[in-house]
């Protein structure tokens, strides 16, 4: 029985942990959320994290540090939507690693908010990696990767949804090598192309600059319900945009 630690939240951490969880091989010994997961005002549906591990009799954790990793001597941590990074000592611990579902192509897009900027930069494609975590900004080794074209008719709520379903299909397909530790692995390769976006979140008042495709795509980036919309000022007024069409 491998004895995993889950790290993270929102959908698709749900999902993921709820995969481990009925995992014969695979016995879930605590789980860390984020602060989000007490606020009953989410944005999602269906369960947290933390209410799935609670009805588990898991022990739940909202900060993560070394003892507490140490305590419960778990072989490997999985992590799947956390809002902090990992620090060195936490990474070192569990002998067959640590392994994050970073929902872009790590190489190209790294950090937060990366189907949001992939729509405002233009780009056509995106994707999803598993990787090793380590001291860096998702730029730990890969295991796999799958992709998705960005459509023109795309928001950033429509393209995160279908990365949080690719996403776990990719977690899933690989999970049974990485417990037998049978899975692919590489170095991730940084280019002069790789961008790094930290909290950095663009702002929803929409610039007019560049072209009318600009334009458009900073607008669907940020159409995303039940957040706050994008908006235009005409003189005094704004207008807040909640659709837009190619």
């Amino acid at each position: 029985m491998i004895k995993a630690i889950f790290v993270g939240g929102k959908p698709i951490g749900v999902a993921c942990l709820e995969l481990l969880l009925d995992h014969p091989d695979v016995d879930v010994v605590a789980v860390f959320v984020n602060p989000d997961d007490y606020n009953e005002q989410r944005w999602y549906p269906g369960r947290t994290a933390l209410q799935v591990a609670t009805e588990e009799g898991i022990p739940v954790f909202d900060k993560i540090n070394a003892d507490i990793v140490k305590k419960f001597g778990a072989d490997i941590l999985f992590c799947v939507y956390y809002d902090k990074l990992l620090k060195p000592d936490v990474i070192s611990i569990p002998p067959m690693g640590c392994v994050n579902l970073h929902l872009a192509l790590a190489e190209e897009y790294r950090g937060c908010y990366p189907t949001t900027w992939a729509i405002i930069n233009g780009e056509k494609r995106t994707g999803a990696t598993l990787h090793y975590i380590d001291a860096g900004m998702d730029t730990g080794d890969i295991i796999d990767q799958c992709y998705t074209n960005i459509t023109p008719s795309d928001t950033g709520k429509s393209l995160y949804l279908d990365l949080v379903m690719k996403g776990y299909e990719l977690f899933k397909r690989c999970l049974p090598a990485i417990l037998a530790g049978t899975n692919s692995r590489r170095k991730q390769v940084t280019t002069d192309k790789t961008r790094v976006y930290h909290r950095e979140f663009p702002d929803y008042q929409v610039p007019f600059t560049g072209t009318a495709q600009d334009v458009y795509n900073y607008i669907r980036a940020l159409i995303f319900p039940p957040f706050r919309e994008p908006y235009i000022m005409i003189g005094d007024k704004k207008y807040r945009i909640v659709e837009c069409q190619d």
